[in-house]
């Protein structure tokens, strides 16, 4: 089933334990209903595509493919206001700081198929 980025509260998610207080360096702050908004190319993109995720050594670290394509690193959390905090190894976050790879983990922690751990405010 394929999701957009919905106006749900986060008190509406499910709650996790796991709170991170770094992520790589390079992570941007990102709000995904802007970004389904203002970049729906890039978020559409990750609607349809083939994905594969795999979950990381820590709880914010994914290995994500995308329509085959060779996996990526990606980190992402949730700081509680909602909006996250994500960075990517591929070439489109470097030069856009938005990708489908962390469009791919919003959608499914939207949909509940996996925990995105809470990001501590530093």
């Amino acid at each position: 089933m394929k999701t957009a980025e919905s106006p749900t509260t986060t008190s509406e998610y499910s709650a996790t334990d796991q709170w991170i207080s770094r992520q790589p360096s390079g992570t941007r702050d990102l709000d995904f209903q802007q970004i389904r908004q203002r970049r729906s190319a890039t978020w559409n993109a990750a609607l349809d595509a083939s994905v594969d995720v795999t979950k990381g050594g820590r709880p914010d670290l994914f290995l994500v493919s995308v329509d085959d394509d060779c996996p990526v690193n990606c980190s992402l959390a949730e700081h509680p206001n909602g909006t996250h905090a994500g960075w990517c190894s591929c070439e489109v976050f470097q030069a856009t700081t938005v990708c489908p790879h962390l469009c791919v983990l919003r959608q499914h922690a939207a949909l509940g198929d996996l925990d995105l751990p809470m990001r501590n405010q530093t």
